[in-house]
């Protein structure tokens, strides 16, 4: 019985960091399509490249990588998959792609 009080126990403390983070995400109107649970499914790499997007608002790879820590080039990649996932927006200024939620 005490498994079962700390099983449901730690789904109570998921569920309060899940309506924590849709909280957040709501009172951000720039965040379309991406509701809390959208951005748990994405794999790990392009959690946390779109996390780093939605901090920065509008950036570039390299802005990205900076705050990931990751090279440009990969950044690029993953920017480019939430692209064609629909999950982000990119544009051209100049010669630099801009993406944005």
């Amino acid at each position: 019985m005490s498994d079962f009080k700390e099983i449901v126990a730690l789904l109570e403390k998921i569920l309060e960091v899940l309506e924590n983070i849709e909280r957040k995400l709501e009172s951000n109107r720039k965040i379309k399509g991406m509701d809390p649970f959208t951005l748990l499914e994405l794999p790990d790499k392009l959690r946390e490249t779109a996390i780093a997007l939605i901090k920065l608002e509008s950036a570039t790879a390299s802005d990205v990588a900076r705050i990931t820590g990751r090279g440009r080039a990969i950044e690029s990649h993953y920017l480019n998959t939430l692209v064609r996932m629909g999950y982000a927006k990119k544009r051209r200024d100049g010669r630099r792609v801009i993406y944005e939620i």
